[in-house]
């Protein structure tokens, strides 16, 4: 049984997780994110020694770290660039700095390619060889496994489906380009949207929806799906554009790589059928049937728990490109 260490790095918090090859946890704790990165590489090697004493272990018994950070990074040289959501810096080493710390060999990936090889290796993707994972979250990242292989690109920055561009007139997307398939599907972007349009309106009936208490601050994807379920007539005329779009993008990316199965992770998973039966009706419009008659699209097998095996997910699939490790068949 080979065993490894998880690290997820996020803009509110860090875990740490100790796992086995089953992609059970056997131990884990978080933090909440320092104002310095000298901070985290003291906290980070810290936890990992408690968690693993907690279960009798030692780091003689990791096999390997996985860390999973967002974006901008430069996996290569296993450096986090400066990211808008965190306030560490640029160029900072951190695969390098917590293989030292550690004793153990620290691999980086970004948090969507991670996303990707927990659903392979753990989730609704065992036993595939070509998987595309979509977070859909606060924005909209990608991560590509074919055959057999997660993509990672010239530069570590392959899979950014969020911003293949659907339309060359359309929404602003954070990113800075125009029309991006994150403008019209990423969590962030409807949020922004959605105060946009209401904040001059307070007794518009979003605003009597129990999970916006009449806060304008409360208008975001959540809130969205309430008020399709409750019928909001503008709700459902976004909710429309919503599901076009999705079928739009999702199109593109499976005729790009024809694809076994599609994950669709967060936003999706909380969606569930009201997402994914207008989808799959939509789809046809976009897509060649024999591209639609092969591939399999999905909610994420693993929900939350997608998070605490990101990191573990790097660690193996660096054993598994070495020959070292072999996940586990459907």
């Amino acid at each position: 049984m080979k065993y490894v260490l998880g690290i997820d790095i996020g803009g509110t918090k860090i875990a740490v997780c100790v796992a086995n090859e089953n992609g059970e946890i056997l131990a884990s704790g978080r933090f909440p994110s320092t104002k310095t990165y000298a901070e985290a590489l003291a906290k980070i090697p810290a936890l990992a020694q408690e968690l693993l004493a907690s279960k009798g272990m030692a780091m003689k018994d990791v096999s390997a770290c996985g860390i999973s950070a967002p974006g901008p990074l430069d996996v290569p040289n296993g450096m986090l660039l400066r990211s808008p959501n965190m306030s560490w810096g640029d160029q900072l080493p951190i695969q390098k700095d917590l293989t030292e710390a550690l004793g153990v060999s620290a691999i980086l990936e970004n948090d969507a390619n991670a996303g990707a090889l927990a659903e392979w290796f753990f989730g609704c993707g065992k036993g595939k060889k070509d998987l595309i994972y979509l977070t859909m979250s606060t924005g909209v990242g990608g991560g590509v496994v074919a055959g057999g292989h997660l993509i990672q690109g010239c530069a570590g920055n392959a899979g950014e489906l969020g911003h293949i561009v659907l339309d060359i007139n359309g929404y602003p997307c954070n990113c800075g380009l125009r029309g991006c398939f994150e403008a019209y599907t990423g969590g962030r972007a409807i949020q922004q949207r959605m105060q946009a349009a209401l904040k001059d309106h307070p007794e518009h009936a979003f605003f009597r929806l129990e999970c916006v208490d009449g806060k304008v601050e409360n208008l975001d994807f959540r809130a969205l799906l309430e008020g399709v379920r409750a019928k909001i007539p503008l709700a459902l005329e976004w909710w429309d554009e919503y599901c076009l779009r999705m079928a739009q993008g999702l199109a593109a990316i499976v005729t790009s790589f024809n694809p076994e199965i599609v994950v669709l992770g967060t936003t999706a998973y909380h969606a569930g059928s009201l997402l994914m039966d207008p989808l799959m009706k939509l789809l046809p419009r976009f897509l060649w049937k024999e591209f639609y008659n092969t591939v399999t699209i999905r909610t994420s097998a693993l929900g939350l728990r997608i998070g605490e095996l990101a990191g573990v997910s790097v660690a193996f699939n660096s054993l598994y490109e070495k020959g070292l490790w072999k996940p586990a068949e459907a």
